[in-house]
C-alpha cells in the first residue's frame, strides 16, 4: 500500500465533469495516445501490461480537437479534456466491472507527474520529518510546507528517518503550484 502526496486546489472539491465512453472509443484513444507519444517523444499512456480497470493518460501535450475527434466531439468529453488541460492534470479512465461502464474524468494528478507515491513506511517517516502528524490522510498549506522544508531541523529529521531524498521532490511539487491561491499539499 502507498500514500500519494499531491497538490490540491479548491477546484478539486467541486463536482468535476464526467464522460461515459465506449470500449471502441477507448481503444481508439489508446492508439492515438501511443502514436502521438511516439511522435512527440514522451509517453502519454503506460504500456498495456500495466493498465488495469483504472489508469491515467496525459492529454495536455495534445490539441483538444485531436483528442475529442475520437469521441465525435462529444460535449461531455470536451468538458473533461478541456478541464484537464486548463488545470494541467491528467485524465483518469475507469472501467467499472459491475456496470461495464467506462468513464473519463479529470485526474487528481498533474500532467507532469510530480506527485510522490510512497510506501506507508516512507510516507509516515516523511510526515514525521516534516513535523506533521503521521496520518494516512491529511493536508497542509503550501506556505507551511515551504517553511518546514526550509527549516534545517526538517533536513536533520529526514536524514535520521532515511527520507532526505524526498525533500527536493516535495519542494518541486510545491513550486509547481506557484501562483495558485489556496493550494495545499494533500496526501491519501
Amino acid at each position: 500500500m502507498s500514500i500519494l502526496f499531491r497538490i490540491a486546489v479548491p477546484a478539486d472539491d467541486t463536482l468535476a465533469p464526467v464522460a461515459v465512453i465506449t470500449a471502441r472509443q477507448l481503444a481508439a484513444l489508446r492508439r492515438i495516445l501511443r502514436a502521438e507519444g511516439d511522435r512527440i517523444g514522451t509517453a502519454l499512456i503506460e504500456p498495456d501490461d500495466i493498465i488495469g480497470d483504472s489508469f491515467e493518460v496525459r492529454v495536455c501535450p495534445l490539441a483538444l480537437a485531436t483528442v475529442t475527434a475520437i469521441f465525435d466531439h462529444d460535449p461531455a468529453v470536451i468538458s473533461v479534456v478541456e478541464e484537464a488541460q486548463f488545470r494541467a492534470r491528467r485524465v483518469c479512465v475507469h472501467h467499472c466491472a459491475n456496470s461495464a461502464e467506462i468513464t473519463m474524468r479529470v485526474a487528481l494528478t498533474s500532467d507532469s507527474g510530480l506527485e510522490l507515491d510512497l510506501a506507508y513506511g516512507n510516507a509516515y517517516a516523511l510526515l514525521e520529518a516534516l513535523g506533521v502528524d503521521a496520518e494516512s490522510v491529511g493536508e497542509i498549506a503550501l506556505s507551511q510546507l515551504r517553511e518546514r522544508i526550509a527549516d534545517p531541523a526538517t533536513s536533520r529529521r529526514a536524514m535520521r528517518f532515511g527520507v532526505e531524498q524526498y525533500l527536493p521532490r516535495l519542494k518541486r511539487l510545491a513550486d509547481s503550484a506557484d501562483g495558485t491561491d489556496d493550494a495545499r499539499l494533500a496526501w491519501a
